[in-house]
């Protein structure tokens, strides 16, 4: 079970976002963790394998109780059966208490079919 859930669309989106919340939250007690829904695929700062790493250095560093992954496809996260039966089966296997995600008004087409593909899961 994990108190706080960081779910964001690509490897590096939660450091840019709520990196320093995570922080203070684990100082606090909390338990904390993120669930990134790409692997980052298609984007331009660096290869899968760069990003993953990366990811789990910040993770180490934030002190992060879990940091995973779904594979879903970069650019192609869509509000599909498959997307929500995955994101459901993982909110109801770490039980989150809080969920942080993208803005419901971010412009990235897959920031915002996660923000959707969460609340719904949620």
């Amino acid at each position: 079970m994990i108190d706080v859930l960081a779910i964001f669309a690509h490897p590096d989106d939660l450091e840019l976002s709520v990196a320093g919340t995570l922080l203070k939250l684990k100082k606090l007690g909390y338990k904390t963790g993120a669930l990134d829904v790409t692997r980052g695929e298609m984007g331009t700062r660096g290869t899968v394998e760069i990003r993953h790493d990366e990811a789990m250095n910040a993770a180490d560093i934030m002190k992060l109780d879990l940091r995973e992954n779904l594979a879903l496809p970069d650019g192609h996260v869509w509000l599909d059966e498959e997307s929500r039966v995955k994101m459901v089966r993982k909110i109801r296997e770490l039980q989150p208490q809080v969920i942080f995600t993208h803005q419901h008004d971010d412009p990235h087409p897959d920031h915002n079919h996660i923000v959707n593909l969460v609340r719904e899961a949620a």
